[in-house]
């Protein structure tokens, strides 16, 4: 059987740990595509840390990368499909199935109908699966679904996690308005550009994977400010006291059928003490509740990304959401041996 053919879209942390753990499971790197001068004609193994030459040239021609017969691109380059957009219909127009770290494509056919709609058409058109994955595919749905299934009745699922800003790249801190001022992070927050909340996607995912009716959205938002001054790798800088480390959004779904959705998710800046927590509570008959403790989101983030390249590969073409591919499962062997 052929090794899987894959090209790394973005090469900047995520994609720095994929890129290991691709060649790790036997799939065969055949292109990079970054659109950083200062990454453009290095050799890809160079610039994610491997300490050997891959033979494989970053490039920032995406249709010319996508065009040499890969299998399926791995995308970790933002987090809202009106940045992710580009880059799903390049894959999708070059008949190249693509898995996205975009933590919106987790479910975005509520907050991004139209892009969504477009891009599923152009896949079937093409015979191609695009999908988003990450952290959230597992973590935040599928372990929180199979919880539900322990239960006779909910009346509400609680959700909590955080995760540490600075483990993700300048980009996302940016998102993020790390080292901005609560007087500017309110102007943003009142900004009425600004894009869904990752925790949207997540309860909508768990909603449409209950098939419950929702009858009303919320979301409230609230900085996290320094206590003390805080360095931030990512983005060279100290946050003074005062200032925002990131924030914590609160969303809600209420269901016709009487069930509610929360979802509370932090996103900041670390202290040294703190650590990534992922807490679920079901209250119902009876009251179950999962916790998984520090969890090392930032590597089971590319981990559960390149666990699922079999099942995007073997999925009917669309746009694909998690919630309607296999459950994740450990992949001890190349990956090609995964394929239908």
């Amino acid at each position: 059987m052929k090794k899987i053919k894959a090209v790394v879209y973005g090469v900047g942390t995520m994609n720095s740990i994929i890129t290991r753990m691709l060649l790790d499971k036997g799939v065969e790197i055949i292109g990079a595509i970054s659109r950083s001068p200062a990454k453009v004609g290095k050799d890809l193994g160079e610039l994610t840390g491997l300490g050997r030459q891959l033979g494989v040239a970053v490039s920032n021609d995406a249709a010319e990368v996508l065009s040499r017969g890969a299998d399926i691109a791995v995308i970790a380059v933002n987090s809202y499909m009106s940045d992710a957009q580009e880059q799903l219909r390049l894959c999708a127009e070059h008949g190249v199935n693509a898995v996205t770290l975009s933590e919106e494509a987790l479910y975005p056919w509520e907050t991004s109908p139209e892009i969504t709609a477009e891009l599923d058409g152009i896949a079937k058109r093409t015979s191609v699966t695009l999908t988003g994955s990450g952290h959230q595919d597992s973590y935040w749905l599928n372990m929180v679904s199979m919880l539900m299934g322990t239960t006779h009745r909910i009346d509400t699922v609680l959700g909590q996690a955080s995760w540490n800003v600075d483990d993700y790249g300048p980009e996302l801190a940016r998102e993020q308005q790390v080292g901005t001022t609560p007087e500017q992070f309110n102007t943003w927050l009142e900004s009425a550009s600004r894009p869904p909340t990752f925790g949207r996607n997540v309860l909508d995912a768990l909603v449409a994977d209950t098939g419950l009716t929702p009858v009303s959205i919320t979301t409230t938002s609230r900085p996290v400010l320094a206590t003390e001054p805080l360095p931030v790798a990512s983005l060279g800088i100290t946050v003074p006291v005062g200032h925002v480390l990131g924030f914590t959004d609160i969303d809600e779904i209420k269901t016709s059928e009487g069930p509610s959705f929360v979802f509370e998710m932090t996103g900041c800046v670390y202290r040294p003490d703190q650590a990534d927590m992922n807490h679920w509570k079901i209250a119902g008959e009876p009251d179950v509740e999962l916790s998984n403790g520090a969890v090392p989101t930032a590597m089971t983030t590319c981990t559960q990304l390149v666990n699922r390249i079999p099942d995007v590969i073997n999925a009917q073409p669309g746009f694909i959401t998690a919630e309607k591919l296999p459950r994740l499962r450990y992949r001890a062997f190349s990956l090609e041996t995964y394929l239908s």
